[in-house]
């Protein structure tokens, strides 16, 4: 089993997506200097904040407290799995999305709907051109 300290994970993760220690204060709602005593081992990290860190860096929790060294929290989503984006633009709301770790609204969802059909509808006039 791997031995690595949260506090290092951490530091690595935030480093890893180019992020100060302000911006991710900012990003999870804590201040600057509760960041910096995480990072450095002088706060313990409660349960909620470590889900905040983990969906912020995109890793998971298991990850952050060096339970594992497979970061990637979603396989799947790595994988060779495809998901048909029809069944998105056809107004399927069990997809959620996020966009570094904030979960869209239904508006977002909408204007990303909008966007993505803008963009199949190009490629269909090209290709029947």
């Amino acid at each position: 089993m791997p031995n690595i300290s949260l506090q290092k994970r951490l530091i690595d993760a935030r480093e890893a997506a180019g992020m100060s220690q302000s911006e991710v204060a900012r990003r999870i709602g804590l201040a600057n200097s509760v960041i910096s005593r995480i990072e450095s081992g002088d706060r313990k990290v409660a349960a909620s904040e470590l889900a905040d860190f983990a969906d912020l860096y995109h890793v998971s929790a298991d990850y952050l407290l060096g339970r594992t060294n497979l970061s990637d929290r979603m396989p799947s989503v790595q994988t060779s799995t495809t998901t048909d984006l029809s069944l998105f633009l056809q107004r399927d709301t069990s997809y959620q999305f996020n966009f570094e770790g904030v979960q869209l609204t239904p508006e977002q969802n909408m204007k990303l709907r909008i966007a993505l059909t803008q963009i199949f509808w190009d490629e269909i006039k090209l290709n029947n051109n």
